[in-house]
C-alpha cells in the first residue's frame, strides 16, 4: 500500500508548505542582496544568469543581484590599490566619463562622500569582497585562481553604491573593464555577480594573409578592437611584408623601429601580447652558421623593442633543403627536412629564447602544416623538434572548413610522440580572402568545435586583407576561444555586427543587408550565399509567377542598397565603409538594378511595353556598372567585386530573358 499522502488537502498543506519553503529562501537571498535564477550552460554544467545586458565574450558564471544598479553619472571614486596597471585605471575613468560621471582617482578609500559611488578594482580585493560578504564564494575563489580570471560583485560598501572588481592579474582586471562596459546602461552598471576567466590560453589575431599589408593605423585599430574583445595576442606575419620573408636578415630602419614600437606599445597597453614572426624559410641554409647568428640579431634587435613573443614560421616554401651544406648536414626528402628544420629551431630557442625572463614559449609554423595524419615529416619533427615549442596548425586542410577534437587530437600526437603531444595553436585561416580577393566573407565563425580548448593553447584567426570588414568574425572568434561552450555564432555576430554600426537603426538595417550579400564561404553549407536575400527573390518568384501582387521585400531589399553608399559611412566604425566601398558601390548598382527590373516586369505584365523598353535599359546599364572592375589589389591589378554568391546578377538575367527585348 502506498502510505503517501493523496488527497486534495494533503495535496494543498504539502504545496503550501513548498511555497513557504521557497518564500523563505528568496527572503534570505534578499537579504543578503543578491537573487539569482539559474539556468542550464550550453556545456551541460549548470551556471546562471538573469536579466542583466548580454556579455561578449559570455563569462563562465554570471548572476542578478537585487541591491540596485551603481550610478556613474555623478562624483565616482575610481579606487585603483597600489600595482594596478596604467591602461586599465584609464579605460575605468574613460568609462565613469562615458556615462556622465567625474572620476576621482585614489588608492585607498575610507571615508566617501555622501551621494558619491565608487569603483574598486585591483589584484588584492579582498577586504572589498569581505564587505561584500563575497571572500568565500566558490565561483569567485575559481576565477581568481585562473590566468586572467576576474570576478565583477556590485553592492553597498561604506554607505555607498560599490563596484568591485577583483583580478587574478592584471589581465584578469582589464578584462573586468570590458565586461563593466557592457554592464553600463543610461549611467548606471546593472548589479552584477560575475566570475570569469578564459578558457583558451591564446586568443587573438594574426595578420599572416598575402596581398596589401595592413596600414599601421589599421594594426593599431585591430589591436585595440582585439583588447576589448578580452583576446591577448597579436601576430605580425604579413607575407609581403619583405624584412619578413625575402629580406629577413636585414634589419629595421629607424623608422619602421619607430613603428613597431607604436605597435608593441598600443598591444601592451590592451593588454595584448605583441608576437613576432620571422620567416626565413625561402633562402635559409639551416645548418650554415651565419644565417642562425642573422636571425639571432634580427630578433634580438625586436626583443630590445619590448617583444616578448616569437614565431618562427617555415610555411609556403620548398618541401626539401635548398643548399649544399643541408644536404650534406642532413640528406634529402621530407622527412630529413624536418630534421634540418628541428635544428635550426632547437638552435634558436636554446640560444635565444631560454635564459630571457618573459618571454613566451617559441612557437614554429611547419612546412607541412595541415592535417592530422602521421607523415615521415611529421614523426621526425616530432621526434627531433623540442617538445616546449609550440606547434601552429590550420586544421585538415589549408582552408578548413571544419576543425574538430578529434582531429586535433590525432595532430597532437603526429607532431609529437606518444609520450609527449605537441602543444598546438590553431592558425584559423577565416575569414582570410587573398586567394579569392573579389570576395568577402563576413559569415559568422562556424564548423569549430565547442570544446577545442580541452586540447589545444588557443586560436589565432588569419583575417582579410580588408582590416575593418574583419572586425566581426574577431568579435566571434574572441567568443569562441573565451568560452567555447557558449558560443553562439548567430547571438555572437548579431552583437559584433551592432558594436561596429552604432546604435542608429537605420545603419544597422544597411550594414545587415550589406554582410547578407557577403556570406558564402566557399560553397559552405553552413554559410548558404545570401540568405536574406534569396529568401526575398524566391519569394518574389513565386509571387509573380502566381500572379499575386509581390509581397514587397524585394523592392525594400533593393531601396536599401541603393542607400549603402550614404548608410554605411555613418557606422561607428568608420573604417568599415572605406574597406567596403568597392563591394558597396556594387551593390548599390544592382540595387538600382533590381528596381528597374521589378518595373520592368510590372510594366511587361500590364502590356506597357514602352516603360519596359525603357526599364530594360536601366537594368542593363546598372548590370554593366556593377560588373566594373573596381577593387584594387596587390598582385592581380583591379577586379571585380563579387557580392551575393551572384544572386543578384542571377536576379538580373533571369529577368530580363523573361522579357524579351525590342
Amino acid at each position: 500500500m502506498n502510505n503517501a499522502p493523496n488527497s486534495a488537502g494533503a495535496r494543498r498543506r504539502r504545496s503550501l508548505l513548498i511555497l513557504i519553503a521557497a518564500a523563505a529562501l528568496a527572503a534570505a537571498m534578499v537579504m543578503s542582496g543578491w537573487f539569482v535564477i539559474a539556468h542550464d550552460r550550453p556545456d551541460g554544467k549548470g551556471g546562471d544568469v538573469g536579466a542583466v545586458p548580454d556579455i561578449f565574450p559570455v563569462p563562465q558564471h554570471t548572476h542578478v543581484g537585487t541591491g540596485g544598479s551603481i550610478p556613474l553619472s555623478g562624483h565616482v571614486y575610481v579606487v585603483a590599490s597600489e600595482g594596478t596597471d596604467q591602461a586599465s585605471i584609464d579605460a575605468l575613468v574613460e568609462l565613469v566619463s562615458g556615462a556622465g560621471g567625474t572620476a576621482e582617482t585614489v588608492t585607498t578609500l575610507s571615508t566617501p562622500r555622501e551621494g558619491s559611488s565608487a569603483v574598486r578594482a585591483g589584484t588584492d580585493s579582498a577586504g572589498a569582497l569581505r564587505a561584500l560578504h563575497l571572500d568565500g564564494d566558490p565561483e569567485i575563489r575559481t576565477a581568481l585562481e585562473r590566468p586572467e580570471g576576474y570576478a565583477i560583485a556590485t553592492g553597498q560598501i561604506d554607505g555607498i553604491p560599490t563596484a568591485v572588481l577583483a583580478g587574478r592579474d592584471a589581465d584578469g582586471i582589464f578584462h573586468g573593464v570590458q565586461s563593466l562596459r557592457q554592464l553600463l546602461k543610461d549611467g548606471s552598471l546593472a548589479a552584477v555577480r560575475i566570475s570569469d576567466w578564459p578558457l583558451m590560453e591564446t586568443r587573438g589575431v594574426i595578420e599572416g594573409f598575402y596581398g596589401t599589408p595592413w596600414s599601421h593605423q589599421a594594426r593599431l585599430d585591430v589591436i585595440k578592437f582585439a583588447g576589448r574583445q578580452k583576446m591577448n595576442t597579436y601576430i605580425y606575419s604579413p607575407k609581403d611584408d619583405p624584412l619578413l620573408r625575402e629580406r629577413w636578415r636585414d634589419l629595421y630602419s629607424n623608422q619602421e623601429l619607430g613603428e613597431l614600437r607604436e605597435l608593441i606599445d598600443a598591444a601592451a597597453a590592451s593588454h595584448i601580447r605583441f608576437t613576432y614572426a620571422l620567416s626565413p624559410g625561402i633562402d635559409v641554409c639551416y645548418s650554415r652558421t651565419s644565417d642562425l647568428n642573422d636571425a639571432l640579431t634580427k630578433l634580438e634587435s625586436l626583443y630590445s623593442l619590448g617583444v616578448r613573443s616569437f614565431v618562427i614560421p617555415l610555411d609556403d616554401i620548398a618541401t626539401k633543403v635548398q643548399c649544399a651544406e643541408d644536404v650534406k648536414e642532413f640528406g634529402s626528402g621530407q622527412a630529413n627536412l624536418a630534421k634540418a628544420q628541428a635544428s635550426f629551431i632547437n638552435d634558436v630557442n636554446e640560444k635565444f629564447i631560454v635564459g630571457k625572463q618573459g618571454v613566451q614559449p617559441l612557437e614554429t609554423v611547419p612546412t607541412f602544416y595541415n592535417g592530422s595524419d602521421s607523415t615521415a615529416y611529421k614523426r621526425e619533427l616530432g621526434k627531433a623538434l623540442n617538445p616546449d615549442i609550440v606547434v601552429q596548425w590550420t586544421g585538415e586542410d589549408v582552408v578548413s572548413h571544419r576543425i574538430t577534437k578529434e582531429s586535433v587530437d590525432t595532430a597532437r600526437r603526429s607532431y609529437g610522440t606518444s609520450s609527449a603531444l605537441r602543444t598546438l595553436v590553431i592558425w584559423d585561416n577565416y575569414p582570410v580572402n587573398d586567394f579569392s580577393q573579389d570576395h568577402l566573407f563576413m559569415a559568422p565563425v562556424l564548423g569549430r568545435d565547442a570544446d577545442l580548448y580541452t586540447s589545444i593553447r588557443g586560436i589565432v584567426t588569419n583575417p582579410m586583407i580588408e582590416p575593418y570588414l574583419s572586425l566581426p568574425a574577431i568579435f566571434n572568434y574572441a567568443d569562441l576561444s573565451w568560452n567555447g561552450p557558449a558560443y553562439d555564432a548567430a547571438k555572437s555576430m548579431n552583437a559584433a555586427l551592432s558594436l561596429v554600426a552604432g546604435p542608429d537603426p537605420a545603419v544597422q538595417e544597411g550594414v545587415r543587408a550589406f554582410v547578407d550579400l557577403n556570406q558564402d564561404w566557399q560553397d559552405d553549407e553552413l554559410s548558404p550565399s545570401a540568405p536574406e536575400l534569396r529568401r526575398d527573390i524566391d519569394r518574389f518568384w513565386t509571387d509573380y509567377d502566381a500572379g499575386r501582387a509581390p509581397s514587397g521585400g524585394l523592392k525594400a531589399r533593393s531601396a536599401l542598397l541603393q542607400r549603402l553608399p550614404e548608410l554605411l559611412p555613418r557606422m561607428a566604425q568608420r573604417g568599415f565603409a572605406q574597406d567596403a566601398a568597392a563591394w558597396v558601390a556594387a551593390a548599390a548598382e544592382y540595387g538600382r538594378g533590381v528596381e528597374a527590373a521589378l518595373d520592368m516586369l510590372e510594366a511587361t505584365k500590364r502590356g506597357d511595353t514602352e516603360a519596359a523598353a525603357t526599364a530594360r535599359k536601366n537594368v542593363e546599364t546598372a548590370l554593366a556598372s556593377a560588373e566594373e572592375k573596381r577593387q584594387p589589389t596587390l598582385e592581380l591589378g583591379v577586379v571585380t567585386p563579387v557580392l551575393g554568391g551572384s544572386e543578384l546578377k542571377s536576379f538580373l538575367e533571369q529577368a530580363l530573358q523573361r522579357v524579351p527585348a525590342g
